[in-house]
């Protein structure tokens, strides 16, 4: 005859609606973690910032300790330097300044340029023509005319003189309407090598024509 089997136990149900591992969590437990504020952001770059500087700090020291002695005595020397160089520059600075009394630049007078290019065309009509009327007389009265100036440019034509440039350096306002104008001349002479610069002052009327010059 057979022997009865043991019954084995049969485990329970978990209740119906329930959970066999507890109670089920809260909604909220999974939720994500909330953003770092502004303050915590900035708070974590400052400390990365100050470990970063000791950082660096202790990397110099490690490469300027060999050389400590030199460049403390350096660091004197240029301070010595210094020092000598703010009590020179303070006398000057606590001077007055002078005016500034250099030449304005204003706009040429046509006649002027009308001269200088006659002088480089031997063009003496375009010469004479840029002096005032009573700039002309003058001439006149010493026994410079119109003519006497052609003869010269053809001179000096002939002699192989040359007016290659001319440069405007600058003018001033005078009394009565009338300015100064200062020129360089760049001029070549056959018997010279190399040329030479002169320079040129015109003085200008009211009605910007040629009345002087030096």
């Amino acid at each position: 005859m057979e022997e009865p089997r043991e019954q084995q136990s049969v485990p329970a149900l978990p209740p119906s609606g329930g959970s066999s591992y507890g109670a089920a969590p809260p909604l909220g437990a999974y939720a994500p973690a909330p953003a770092p504020s502004a303050l915590d952001v900035g708070a974590r770059v400052a400390r990365l910032l100050v470990h970063r500087a000791f950082w660096y700090a202790e990397q110099l020291w490690l490469l300027a300790r060999p050389h400590l002695g030199w460049l403390i005595l350096t660091t004197f020397l240029l301070g010595v330097i210094a020092v000598l160089s703010l009590l020179l520059a303070l006398p000057r600075l606590a001077r007055e300044q002078p005016a500034d009394i250099r030449v304005s630049w204003l706009q040429p007078a046509p006649a002027v340029v009308d001269f200088l290019r006659g002088q480089q065309t031997y063009d003496a009509d375009l010469m004479w023509n840029s002096f005032s009327a009573n700039f002309q007389e003058s001439l006149q009265a010493r026994d410079f005319t119109r003519e006497t100036l052609a003869e010269q440019m053809e001179q000096e034509r002939r002699n192989g003189q040359r007016y290659r440039k001319f440069e405007y350096i600058g003018g001033i306002r005078l009394p009565d309407n009338q300015a100064m104008y200062f020129y360089v001349v760049e001029v070549s002479v056959p018997q010279s090598a190399r040329t030479r610069s002169i320079s040129f002052v015109f003085t200008v009327d009211r009605d910007g024509k040629i009345v002087a010059i030096e």
